[in-house]
């Protein structure tokens, strides 16, 4: 029969690894997901008034939504991605991102494309039209 000393012991050692655990990984050993990288709810009426303002103005001329190559980077999974700038930095294409993609393209390229965009796409359209098209990339996650 073991000790109590022992069982002590044992405790001690799974409390610590337990403790290193957390200090080297960060992450918590239980309880509730805080991952904040999955896309909320999307709009899917907005979404689909997205998808006709892209054929309108021409966003699908060089940007895809299936994930091949095109003139312009894919639009398939790019909501919420990390992305790569020719700045070296890095970028998350979350709504703040893709606003200002849309109304000023030269101000973040992406790493693997030119800065050919037309200087001002998102100044021809609406609010309710960017807004649209901004949840139809959403909705490409």
């Amino acid at each position: 029969m073991r000790s109590w000393a022992e069982a002590v012991l044992a405790i001690v050692v799974i409390v610590a690894l337990g403790a290193g655990l957390f200090l080297f990984t960060g992450e918590s050993l239980g309880g509730d997901s805080t991952d904040t990288t999955t896309p909320g709810t999307i709009d899917t009426v907005a979404a689909a008034r997205g998808q006709t303002v892209a054929k309108n103005a021409g966003c699908l001329a060089c940007h895809t939504v299936d994930g091949s190559d095109g003139t312009g980077p894919t639009w398939k999974g790019l909501y919420q991605a990390s992305r790569p700038l020719t700045s070296g930095e890095s970028v998350q294409a979350d709504e703040p991102y893709l606003r200002v993609a849309i109304l000023d393209p030269g101000a973040q390229v992406l790493l693997g494309y030119d800065n050919i965009m037309q200087s001002d796409p998102g100044q021809s359209l609406t609010e309710a039209e960017l807004t649209d098209l901004i949840e139809y990339i959403k909705s490409l996650a």
